[in-house]
């Protein structure tokens, strides 16, 4: 079909196009696609087949050329938008200038996603449920990796290293509890994951902390966290462990404290292990007894002098003291109104409160047995004296 002349868009050159059909300019030579009825809708490019056509702004047209779907900017530049089998609504912006794609990611998320963004303990609980129940297999586990694991969850294999951040997720909701003995060296990362554990943390093979490390285990919530192979530590990082969160903090390895030492261990308000402590002087003692928790752990103590005694009297927790088979004669006299218990090597000394408990209670009893004895012995005079009564009769 033959039309009147027309202009080309480009450099205003008036020829005869054919309407309908591709036709190229006889002075740029660039494709063009002439309509039959004149619009007044900008002449667009398209970037595939760089051939002109009109169309309007902000609608999906048809490249006449091509057949591409493609969305047109009012003013520069326009917006393709093109159906693909992996997102049919993925849209990519092209510049005038140097043609070339620049796409624009967008993250998507699920319902599910944006709900447990907003609410951190949801999304914590949420995956501790799904690692509670989801089998080791569903991980990108290798085969060792799994037998390890497996292992650990038994408390028959320990890890030495500790690199992948996804085993150390998967032992903080369910590695066993002898898991991490023998690990050497901890990463800030690997310890970032392992101190969202509600079990106790089990870093006994670690000799050395540094301050922001300290802080970091310090944030561990769960039962105790236990550094028995720290034979020094420094009083900023005694400071850091000092706040931890925990319900316990055992330092078995501290053979010896000083008063600054002590008196930074006595801020602690959870239960406190000091099991490698051998022989602590009466002025380290009265620093430690200034300890707010529920008790207090000497395991090493094998022998109890009258001033230590006299420095364990004021304490208000519970002691547990499993390196004694017995309290001296010379310090029970300062133990005897303790308050708390004492926990010895084969048994147990319960405090004052309950021994009396206990007295009275086996007061009532005898009270009650005596009771029983005299009403049986009521009964037995008077079943006498009624046989007596029938015989005379």
């Amino acid at each position: 079909m033959i039309s009147t002349p027309q202009k080309c868009p480009s450099c205003q050159t008036t020829f005869q196009p054919e309407v309908g059909q591709a036709s190229h300019c006889p002075n740029c030579q660039t494709s063009q696609f002439h309509v039959a009825v004149a619009t007044r809708d900008k002449w667009r490019m398209c970037p595939h087949c760089n051939v002109l056509f009109q169309a309007p702004p902000a609608k999906i047209v048809s490249c006449p050329g091509c057949q591409t779907n493609q969305i047109h900017a009012d003013k520069e530049g326009f917006v393709k938008w093109e159906r693909t089998v992996a997102d049919d609504k993925q849209r990519r912006r092209l510049s005038q200038d140097d043609r070339t794609f620049q796409y624009t990611p967008r993250t998507h998320q699920t319902f599910f996603q944006r709900l447990l963004s907003h609410w951190k303990r949801y999304r914590i609980a949420f995956e501790k449920l799904c690692i509670t129940f989801w089998p080791v297999d569903l991980f990108t586990f290798t085969q060792e990796e799994r037998r390890a694991l497996r292992l650990a969850a038994r408390d028959s294999f320990t890890f030495t290293k500790l690199n992948d951040p996804r085993i150390a997720k998967w032992l903080s909701h369910r590695g066993g509890q002898r898991a991490l003995t023998n690990l050497q060296t901890i990463q800030p990362e690997i310890a970032k994951i392992l101190v969202n554990t509600s079990d106790s943390l089990r870093l006994n093979a670690i000799q050395y902390l540094d301050n922001p490390l300290a802080s970091t285990l310090a944030s561990h919530r769960g039962r105790t966290l236990y550094l028995d192979n720290l034979h020094h530590i420094d009083i900023d990082v005694l400071e850091a462990l000092a706040r931890h969160t925990g319900r316990g903090l055992s330092l078995g390895g501290l053979a010896s404290l000083s008063i600054q030492e002590a008196l930074v261990l006595s801020n602690y308000r959870g239960r406190l292990s000091l099991n490698g402590l051998t022989n602590p002087n009466s002025a380290t003692l009265a620093a430690l007894m200034q300890h707010p928790g529920k008790s207090m752990s000497f395991g090493s103590l094998k022998s109890l002098s009258y001033p230590q005694a006299q420095q364990f009297a004021t304490y208000k927790g519970d002691l547990y003291l499993q390196g004694l088979r017995d309290i001296p004669h010379e310090a029970n006299s300062e133990l005897d109104h303790f308050e708390g218990k004492i926990v010895l090597m084969h048994h147990e000394r319960h405090p004052i409160a309950h021994r009396v408990t206990e007295n009275r209670h086996s007061e009532k009893i005898m009270t009650r047995v005596r009771l029983c004895i005299a009403i049986a012995t009521c009964i037995a005079i008077l079943c006498l004296l009624l046989a007596f009564v029938l015989r005379k009769s």
